[in-house]
């Protein structure tokens, strides 16, 4: 039997094919059925493991297209027998041989990108299908509204097919600003009108990303764009009851010292014992796992056997500490870092981070397991 390197690591990251059908089921439950998804991919999954989860929703059925944010993502998906849509993000100055061959639709967003597309083989041109970005308020990537005529002219007369058009929202979750949002809506139709008009034809809209799906439902277009919902967590703080955590992430104990008042733990001595048959675990992960240094010194917890038990000391590379002194647990017990009992954006608040740094973070060391 082969065991791979990450077998041997006690800590996992372990992801509910159940839950990411249910929440890909609350964003349908609220698009018309003519309405496609695609799923943000990206960043390895957001932490989650790309292929797999992509492997999943394909073979299930349950999303339409797939974005990344680069290239070499796209094509790692392509090379494992993923054969659904790939929309590319930022393709930079566009390599039309790779992204033909591996059938990938990149974005065009500015001028001098897509000038540098047209020095490549006309006939390469004519067989790629791109997405075309129009910079509404993010001021990130896309076209400015004055640069969206003379652009799809270009296109238009090299015989470029534009599949899908798109913004991108800078502040959709229920606490920001519904005006700005809205203008960048406003403001993206009136570009939208002015590229379809020149082309001849309306490409495919995709705008609204997991918040603004419920906060801004009657501009669905054609498409949209889910991403953490679907990992898990609502960003427009509306409907979180509806969706399920898809992934936990464990450990086990790998040693328990015996401590009294005056000792110390870990480097520079910070986590200091106040009193006399302290029980201290060792778990066997660190901050190049995704286990944040901010959450040294009591700044988080974890679950072992239905208790809470705060980290003491400083996190380091592959160790940290928490104080199981009043805790019936021993030696490979198991110890939920984030899940059901931890919650991800509690302890991303408790690092001043968000969720999404908090998913990202996990280290290609931890096994991601799938159930």
């Amino acid at each position: 039997m082969t065991i791979s390197n990450n077998d041997l690591h006690p800590t996992k990251l372990i992801i509910s094919k159940n839950a990411i059908s249910n929440n890909v089921s609350v964003y349908r439950n609220e698009l018309d059925p003519s309405t496609k998804i695609m799923l943000m991919i990206k960043a390895f999954g957001y932490g989650t493991g790309d292929l797999e989860v992509a492997k999943y929703l394909e073979e299930n059925k349950l999303v339409d297209y797939f974005g990344v944010a680069y290239v070499n993502e796209g094509i790692a998906l392509r090379e494992e027998g993923i054969s659904l849509p790939i929309m590319v993000m930022n393709t930079g100055i566009i390599d039309l041989e790779k992204v033909i061959a591996f059938n990938l639709e990149p974005t065009i967003y500015n001028p001098d990108q897509l000038a540098a597309l047209l020095q490549s083989n006309p006939n390469d041109i004519k067989r790629v299908n791109i997405h075309f970005k129009i910079d509404s308020g993010m001021h990130r990537l896309g076209f400015h509204a004055e640069e969206v005529g003379e652009a799809a002219f270009i296109l238009l007369e090299h015989g470029i097919n534009v599949v899908g058009a798109y913004t991108h929202l800078a502040s959709s979750p229920e606490q920001y600003n519904d005006e700005f949002t809205l203008s960048q809506i406003d403001y993206f139709d009136e570009a939208f009108e002015v590229l379809s008009e020149k082309l001849g034809y309306r490409p495919m809209r995709h705008v609204l990303n997991s918040a603004g799906i419920f906060r801004f439902n009657d501009r669905q277009y054609e498409m949209v764009r889910a991403g953490m919902g679907i990992y898990g967590i609502d960003p427009s703080n509306t409907r979180q009851e509806e969706f399920e955590q898809i992934s936990r992430f464990v450990t086990r104990i790998s040693q328990i010292n015996l401590l009294n008042k005056g000792d110390t733990v870990g480097y520079v001595r910070k986590g200091k014992i106040e009193k006399d048959n302290s029980r201290i675990a060792v778990l066997p992960l660190g901050y190049a796992d995704g286990y944040n240094r901010l959450w040294s010194n009591g700044k988080a917890q974890v679950m072992i056997n239905g208790k809470y038990a705060p980290t003491i000391g400083n996190v380091c590379m592959d160790m940290f500490f928490v104080d199981v002194t009043d805790i019936d647990c021993k030696v490979g017990d198991e110890v939920e870092l984030y899940g059901p009992s931890i919650d991800i954006q509690e302890l991303a608040a408790a690092a001043g981070t968000i969720d999404y740094v908090v998913m990202t973070s996990i280290g290609p060391r931890v096994k991601r397991v799938y159930e």
